[in-house]
């Protein structure tokens, strides 16, 4: 509670962030030309334009689009013999109240009203925006019960300004990161209250934000592990843990029940469109659970979560530091951050197309700020050189991956096919090398679809 009424420099430094996230992305202006619907946003946002606008949950508004209609909507045939997207409808649901809003100016005559001119793309932004400062806030609270007020403010500032979570504002906002962010800011700040006084109130809550989790992205399920080895510090507590939760059944009833609710609407469609309560949406694409790419994942120059979001080498001392002085929190973020790692570098496509660094790990920063937290808090009681170091290093960090931003922007950071020779050649400039396309590792698809060796 001390914390919490002391938490001015957190506070000021959260809309501080948000501010500059807004201006950075006003400046940007990822909404024009249509260029932010596209990619994978393509699948997750067409469920909006087919209910809202042209009422065809179908697809069959597909064959007859309108002249101006100025988007593209992919759907693949389903085995009942229609059609449908690819993605499930979890982050359409975030987008409803900002998708009414720009459909109520489109309609007013400010564009077409066909779901693709500018209103809705600003709306997707503001959507980021919003979502952002919620993930933001609940992070706040959330590092606030365990680290001091400074620390939560530089480890909130660095989340967003030394990792690629920005450039999914700024230059990528329809991308689902952002929103999975958020939700697991939300989840962990639930867990925590859930565990610490069992309510009916927020094991509904809990119970809406794991449906939304799921929805959103069905891997990140994952992170009902660290809900489960919340505030765990031996193997006792946990075998306490499951005495606890047969006695808090009708809570976690209840819970199991909110988010089955969150799913019924994507249960049904698929029982209509395909004949199944549960449809897997991904044709050929899938996991090669015995092959994970881990190490690839990791420190590969073509995508590596460390290469490119270097501040997280830092989780590693900060992990050691919470097993030592933190174990409640050492046990759920080591937990989460196994299976996580193996579950998102056992897909096919384990560098995930295009994207600025690892993208799948971003959500994941919700967890990783604790040992991030732990380390800052350390270091706040070393010697001056100890701290004099680590500030030049987070200082560096913020600059590479701001530098960086700036570099895949322009296509200068390749989006799928760097090599070291490319990394090497690029680095710190914003100069073109002579030689570049000999310096790329383009990446073969076909060969990791089957799961072989992708070069």
């Amino acid at each position: 509670m001390t914390n919490h009424r002391k938490g001015r420099i957190s506070l000021i430094t959260l809309w501080l962030l948000v501010a500059v996230t807004a201006w950075y992305g006003k400046n940007l202006a990822p909404w024009e030309d249509n260029r932010l619907i596209n990619h994978d946003v393509v699948s997750y946002y067409a469920w909006l334009p087919a209910a809202w606008i042209y009422q065809d949950v179908y697809f069959d508004f597909v064959q007859s689009l309108p002249p101006d209609f100025g988007g593209r909507i992919w759907v693949h045939p389903t085995p009942a013999g229609y059609h449908a997207p690819k993605m499930t409808m979890g982050l359409a649901l975030l987008w409803t109240p900002f998708f009414a809003v720009a459909h109520l100016a489109a309609s007013a005559g400010m564009a077409p009203a066909t779901g693709y001119s500018t209103p809705y793309a600003v709306g997707i932004f503001m959507a980021a925006l919003f979502y952002l400062f919620l993930g933001l806030w609940f992070l706040r609270k959330l590092l606030l019960e365990f680290f001091s007020d400074t620390v939560s403010a530089l480890v909130t500032g660095l989340v967003l300004l030394a990792t690629n979570l920005m450039y999914y504002v700024v230059s990528e906002p329809g991308m689902s990161h952002v929103y999975s962010f958020f939700l697991f800011a939300l989840f962990l700040w639930l867990v925590h209250c859930w565990w610490d006084r069992p309510a009916w109130e927020t094991s509904f809550y809990l119970g809406l934000t794991a449906g939304l989790i799921v929805l959103v992205r069905p891997a990140n399920g994952v992170v009902l592990v660290a809900a489960l080895l919340w505030n765990i510090r031996s193997i006792r507590s946990l075998k306490e843990r499951f005495s606890v939760l047969s006695s808090q059944w009708q809570h976690l009833l209840l819970a199991a029940g909110a988010a089955l609710a969150v799913w019924i609407p994507q249960l049904l469609y698929w029982k209509v469109v395909a004949g199944e309560w549960l449809y897997y949406s991904y044709g050929e694409e899938g996991f090669f659970w015995l092959n994970p790419h881990i190490v690839k994942g990791l420190l590969s120059w073509r995508k590596g979560w460390l290469i490119y979001t270097p501040l997280m080498w830092l989780i590693f001392p900060g992990l050691v530091l919470l097993y030592r002085k933190q174990r409640g929190l050492f046990t759920p973020v080591a937990g989460f951050l196994v299976l996580h790692l193996y579950v998102t570098f056992s897909w096919w496509c384990w560098w995930y197309g295009g994207s600025y660094g690892s993208r799948p790990m971003i959500e994941t920063y919700a967890l990783m700020v604790f040992p991030l937290g732990a380390v800052l808090t350390w270091a706040s009681r070393q010697k001056v050189w100890i701290k004099t170091v680590l500030v030049f290093g987070l200082v560096f960090f913020t600059w590479l991956n701001q530098f960086q931003m700036r570099q895949y922007r322009t296509s200068l950071l390749h989006w799928d096919s760097m090599s070291f020779q490319a990394y090497r050649a690029i680095f710190g400039t914003l100069q073109w090398p002579e030689n570049y396309e000999e310096l790329i590792d383009p990446p073969d698809y076909d060969s990791a679809l089957k799961g072989f060796p992708e070069k």
